[in-house]
């Protein structure tokens, strides 16, 4: 964790970042309050509130006083962040993760990083730029709506990479998008509506592991091994049509594409298909699959954090710069949450290893303590280790772990009435 702010810090304050993502070379060369350094510390402060309110609160810190002693307006701050573009945050996010990666003993799953693909649409304020740039979820829709994708870390809790496009970008393509941040051997998991054998063909030029929900009534040899009763094959998926297309205009194999077929039978008794390239049994036995494909569910939950805990769809402008900002800031301001708690947890197990149950660090009191705190650690750190003791802080404040615990999943359109936050997603204050 130290490495990492420390990294941060660096490249915030250096010339050649600022050269690097400011709009203009005219930009942020006069003496200001709000300097580049401080207007991305800012934004990494979880902006909740109104802009005001949060940039008295800001000079607050920066001035370590009880009230403000001057701070710059809502209109100042909104100039200003015309200056620059949102590539910083997504720079900065590329430090940290490469810096977490080489310096930190990573969480795996069998050798492999344990990514998930998973996209969501949040709502935008209603503003004629957005509608124009990114359009709309529906046809009688009455704000426009953004597509986003993460490609994610599932074990260790991370945003590798995140895709922000026009809502009629597709998810395979934002998907594709993301192998550029892959490694080889990792495994990616993806739901239903990613499969194609393209897609699949991508991933093994990459040497990129995958494994995949399927739709059962998608291919002649799924439909052929949902009746053989099996619970476990390779067969070979033809490359047709739009696939075919696809590999010839790229260069790719048109060959059958070999693949391994498990079954699993939910508690409902339910059956799903999914696809892999693991093809191993004795290293991977098709009884591990269905918690393996469980795992993937860590990246809806990294979506409920966004939503509920971090607002994403809380706004602090309505350009289509302002709103690229806000997403990505937010994201690395997750990121650097993941990490504390990363650490966290080694003190966290010392401490409850005698229990009866697993425990996990609260992820919504991380966010709260990083609240103000994130300014102190990139523009004006104290003279202590405030990185370690946010660390022991945020080690204390668990929740038990019941990894068998069930629950109906009811049907949100049902219920229209429901608040729009759930008791367990309160936001920050």
């Amino acid at each position: 964790m130290t490495q990492i702010v420390q990294n941060l810090t660096t490249k915030l304050s250096s010339t050649e970042f600022l050269i690097q993502h400011r709009k203009s070379e005219k930009d942020f060369t006069r003496k200001r309050s709000l300097t580049f350094p401080r207007l991305i510390s800012f934004m990494l402060n979880m902006v909740n509130g109104s802009v005001q309110s949060e940039l008295s609160r800001f000079f607050q810190v920066i001035n370590d006083s009880p009230v403000t002693i001057n701070s710059v307006t809502n209109a100042a701050f909104c100039k200003a962040r015309k200056k620059f573009s949102h590539t910083a945050f997504k720079s900065l996010n590329t430090c940290l993760i490469d810096t977490f990666y080489d310096s930190s003993q990573v969480r795996k799953w069998n050798g492999h990083r344990l990514l998930a693909v998973d996209g969501s649409i949040p709502s935008l304020p209603n503003a004629p730029e957005l509608f124009e740039h990114f359009g709309k979820a529906r046809p009688h829709s009455l704000r426009p709506a953004v597509r986003i994708s993460q490609l994610y870390d599932i074990q260790n809790k991370l945003t590798i990479d995140l895709q922000i496009d026009p809502h009629t970008t597709g998810e395979r393509a934002q998907a594709v998008k993301h192998l550029e941040y892959t490694n080889k051997d990792d495994l990616i998991i993806y739901d239903r509506g990613y499969p194609a054998v393209w897609f699949y063909v991508l991933h093994q030029q990459k040497n990129v592991n995958f494994c995949a929900r399927a739709t059962l009534d998608s291919s002649k040899p799924l439909k052929a091994f949902l009746r053989s009763g099996k619970n476990d094959d390779i067969v070979y998926l033809p490359c047709l049509d739009k696939s075919r297309k696809y590999c010839l205009k790229e260069g790719l194999s048109t060959s059958p594409f070999k693949i391994r077929l498990i079954r699993v039978t939910l508690p409902s008794g339910q059956v799903e298909i999914l696809m892999t390239s693991l093809f191993d049994k004795e290293k991977y036995p098709y009884e591990i699959f269905k918690d393996l494909y469980f795992q993937r569910w860590g990246v809806e939950e990294d979506y409920k954090i966004m939503k509920s805990r971090l607002t994403i769809e809380n706004f602090s402008g309505i350009s289509v710069e302002a709103i690229l900002q806000d997403i990505f800031a937010k994201v690395l301001t997750k990121n650097i949450a993941a990490i504390a708690i990363f650490e966290g947890d080694k003190l966290k197990d010392k401490k409850h290893k005698e229990r009866k149950y697993q425990y996990r660090i609260n992820f919504t009191y991380t966010l709260s303590q990083l609240k103000d705190n994130i300014i102190r650690l990139l523009i004006c750190p104290p003279a202590f280790n405030l990185s370690s003791l946010l660390i022991a802080n945020i080690s204390t404040v668990v929740n038990a772990y019941r990894p068998d615990r069930k629950f109906i999943r009811l049907d949100k359109r049902a219920n229209r009435s429901r608040a729009k936050y759930n008791m367990a997603y309160k936001m920050l204050g």
